[in-house]
């Protein structure tokens, strides 16, 4: 009897375990507020909810990508870097946006060393 407890309690301690860390791997990278709600006005990418999940639409074009859910936050950050790579230019302290005839749409100061490092950390900008 105690060693079908303790196996009922190793498969439940294992059970989280697994929870656990496929729910870290499924999250997206921190954000900084200030900086990440101006820009996402210029990101043409946005979740959708749908029946079966969530999709990822590009406002631009309006196509619709269904990654599975557990990759739907992944996918969305590898959409906006790729995207960042073509619209965003950094000098100094200065996040500049372009839109696609390279014409400048927007200027973002950025104000602590905080910002103009996730900048740097989560775009992958020099």
């Amino acid at each position: 009897m105690k060693s079908k407890s303790l196996l009922i309690i190793a498969f439940f301690i294992i059970f989280i375990f697994l929870s656990i860390t496929a729910l870290k791997e499924s999250m997206p990278s921190p954000r900084n507020e200030r900086v990440y709600s101006i820009l996402e006005n210029y990101i043409p990418y946005v979740i959708e909810k749908r029946a079966g999940g969530l999709s990822i639409v590009d406002k631009t074009t309006g196509i619709k990508e269904k990654p599975p859910a557990k990759q739907v936050f992944l996918r969305l950050e590898q959409l906006e870097k790729m995207w960042a790579k073509e619209f965003l230019k950094l000098d100094k302290n200065i996040l500049i946006i372009y839109d696609k005839e390279k014409k400048e749409v927007k200027r973002i100061t950025l104000k602590t060393n905080d910002e103009l490092n996730w900048v740097k950390e989560y775009f992958q900008i020099k």
